[in-house]
């Protein structure tokens, strides 16, 4: 039996990343091979003091001088060949992602080395798939880049003129033609690999001795140069193998990963004696949660609070403005968990919304391992009390707890038939006593025991009315406890629907919405109140008032009263259609069979 081929694919790296773990892909740090080459000759200092104009280069000198395989391949951190020839790709042959993890790796067949060498072996040397610039050229790209300069490449066309010739006709026509290979991204059988090595560095090195970069005064994409050159001398080196003959060439489209940080596993910021408060956060909803932690500070005890923000979606800047709430603050830890990257790992990214937060809400527990109790909080409320209290609610027994869903209580109760058949349907034990998700005290290892993960994934992709609310009482029903709906008051506007539906509920439960109202010790404003829309409704002045303390009170203010003139209007005309098809007459209920609408 042959001995099996030695294929090393290595992955040039300049920070910690998410890996592809087996015998063919190997991460490849430059600091250690910089720390390498500066104890080793003449040349490799060179090449280590150089290290930036290089870049990806550099792996590849290292790997050529001191690494010995049947085959040399080389990828990039955010940047690997695809072994799978299902998966899509985009105009330009590419294929994208936005993380690199287990389900990635697999989905793109990085972990399949069976499949991998059958390719790598088929071929002598494996490409990416090149760009095509149709009427135009290599030479142009390079000359219109903006950042390069065209004297550089002419250079390297001198130097190859004057000391490559047998290069020079693939140089000539690789140049002038439409294709054109990117990345320094290829795997070839050693022997060509060597040859072309050696050809490569010695025309980079030459280029370097004739080229004064830093005296010059280039920018720093322009100090990165020679691995630019790089880039356009394989091209040359595959024209040149083509024109020679006898070499096998294969292709592999190329995917691009976004985000390659490694994931972070974090445990309790004060090793325990804390009230964890987890907040999940989304693109734009920034000035929101700002508000939601300012009155939550503003409200502390002399404990200690450890917040997680679950973030979807959010940019640098806006993490930045978040983290700068709890500065200074010794009794506070505020910490980022990529939300989104758990999304994509567990394959939700195409589930609803509100069915990936029902997925992330409860799976808390097994996220985050290292905590006993969680308090999670939407991030549309205000509180206007210590919510460590709320933290340390007993939950008799019960895995979770939280306040009452009055105005469900109303909607099942006669304001609509057809909700009320749905949650018939939905087999819920008690249709008046469902627990409203967005404010909710978790014990976690209570949850690891009453929570099927499995259940829970299909239960996240199927379309409920309200995914959040039905998944959390479907999955979690009779094992969750009931507290005071002040800690959960949900403002609603008059003429509202919710409003309409509140008087509905069984007496008790309206009285107990009422008397919630009026203690309120946490709004949420998850209704049809949205002081961020309307400065004028009722409750605004504790919202506006506790994001006046943020770096985001301008901004929402803008947005506010840009949006001022649209909201009047909509006042305006959902008065006269309430009017004309008051709630419970005959004409709304034709309305409704008309339109078909799910209420």
């Amino acid at each position: 039996m042959d001995e099996q081929k030695k294929i090393k694919i290595y992955i040039s790296c300049h920070k910690p990343c998410e890996q592809v773990k087996n015998d063919i892909f190997t991460p490849v740090m430059q600091k250690d091979v910089v720390d390498f080459l500066r104890k080793g000759t003449e040349e490799d200092k060179f090449m280590a003091e150089r290290a930036n104009e290089y870049c990806e280069l550099l792996t590849q000198y290292w790997a050529w001088k001191y690494e010995e395989a049947d085959y040399y391949g080389f990828g990039h951190y955010r940047r690997y060949f695809e072994f799978a020839d299902d998966v899509k790709s985009n105009a330009y042959c590419m294929v994208r992602r936005d993380y690199l993890n287990a389900r990635t790796a697999r989905e793109l067949g990085l972990t399949d080395e069976a499949r991998i060498r059958s390719a790598v072996e088929s071929a002598d040397v494996l490409t990416p798939v090149p760009f095509n610039y149709y009427i135009k050229s290599v030479y142009w790209q390079y000359k219109n880049s903006g950042t390069l300069y065209i004297e550089d490449l002419d250079i390297v066309l001198d130097i190859i003129r004057e000391e490559f010739p047998q290069y020079l006709a693939a140089a000539e026509k690789y140049l002038r033609g439409h294709y054109m290979y990117a990345c320094n991204m290829f795997v070839m059988r050693a022997d060509l690999f060597k040859e072309y090595s050696a050809w490569l560095f010695a025309v980079l090195r030459r280029f370097c001795e004739r080229r004064d970069m830093a005296a010059r005064r280039y920018s720093n994409e322009a100090m990165r140069t020679p691995g630019h050159l790089g880039e356009r001398l394989f091209g040359v080196f595959c024209t040149y193998l083509v024109q020679r003959g006898g070499v096998r060439f294969g292709r592999r489209r190329m995917v691009q990963f976004t985000n390659t940080d490694p994931a972070e596993e974090l445990s309790p910021a004060f090793a325990g004696e804390e009230t964890a408060i987890f907040m999940p956060i989304s693109a734009g909803k920034s000035p929101l949660a700002a508000a939601a932690l300012s009155s939550v500070m503003r409200h502390a005890g002399e404990g200690k609070y450890d917040i997680v923000l679950l973030a979807d979606g959010m940019g640098a800047a806006e993490r930045a403005k978040l983290a700068s709430l709890a500065a200074g603050k010794e009794n506070f830890s505020l910490r980022f968990y990529d939300l989104a990257r758990m999304y994509d790992e567990c394959g939700l990214s195409s589930f609803g919304e509100a069915g990936r937060l029902a997925y992330a809400q409860l799976s808390l527990p097994r996220l985050f391992p290292a905590y006993a109790r969680g308090l999670w909080l939407d991030c549309d409320v205000i509180a206007g009390a210590d919510v460590a209290a709320l933290a340390a609610l007993d939950l008799g027994g019960a895995c979770a707890g939280g306040a009452p869903d009055f105005v469900h209580a109303g909607e099942v109760n006669g304001f609509s038939g057809r909700i009320r058949s749905y949650y018939l349907r939905l087999g819920l034990p008690d249709l008046y006593a469902l627990v409203q998700p967005g404010v909710l005290v978790m014990d976690f290892a209570a949850m690891r025991e009453a929570c099927d993960p499995e259940r829970l994934y299909a239960c996240a992709g199927y379309p409920y009315r309200d995914a959040r609310k039905d998944i959390l009482n479907l999955l979690l029903g009779g094992k969750l406890a009931l507290f005071g709906g002040e800690w959960n008051s949900i403002p609603e506007e008059e003429g509202s629907d919710g409003a309409a539906a509140l008087a509905f509920a069984p007496k008790e439960v309206f009285l107990a919405a009422q008397a919630a109202g009026r203690s309120a010790k946490l709004l949420h404003f998850c209704g049809s109140e949205r002081p961020w829309e309307t400065p004028a409704s009722a409750h605004a002045a504790a919202f506006w008032e506790a994001l006046r303390a943020t770096p985001f009170w301008e901004e929402l203010l803008f947005a506010s009263g840009r949006s001022g003139k649209k909201k009047e209007r909509g006042v305006v005309f959902r008065w006269i259609f309430l009017k004309l098809f008051p709630y419970g007459s005959r004409r709304r209920s034709a309305l409704k069979k008309i339109f078909k609408r799910k209420r």
